[in-house]
């Protein structure tokens, strides 16, 4: 865990622009928080803008859509208290709670 938030701070020294994103619009917070990696999260977090948590991508996923899809409740509580907003809805209208709902993640659709 450790060693993944240590090779990120290194990057982040370096200069690595965090702020890139993929041709769908997603930003390494994005996949951050869609694979769980909640020590890497809160390294990259300080890199960006206080409200990027809430950042979309081209679907209008937040980083919390990602978390909630891929069931990753530690990221989830992270996101929350960081500020991600729980109203956020995609493209086709759901919330990060719904998509918890519809895939029967229930401790994320409880928190959301």
């Amino acid at each position: 865990k450790n060693g993944c938030a240590d090779l990120i701070s290194t990057f982040l020294k370096k200069g690595f622009k965090v702020t890139e994103r993929d041709n769908h619009g997603a930003s390494v917070l994005h996949y951050a928080a869609g694979t769980g990696m909640a020590e890497p999260l809160k390294t990259l977090l300080k890199a960006f803008k206080e409200d990027s948590v809430n950042e979309e991508d081209d679907l209008g996923s937040t980083p919390l859509h990602y978390a909630a899809f891929n069931n990753r409740t530690e990221t989830t509580q992270l996101l929350l208290e960081l500020g991600c907003k729980k109203d956020k809805k995609d493209h086709k209208g759901r919330t990060a709670g719904d998509l918890a709902i519809m895939l029967g993640y229930g401790d994320i659709a409880q928190m959301l």
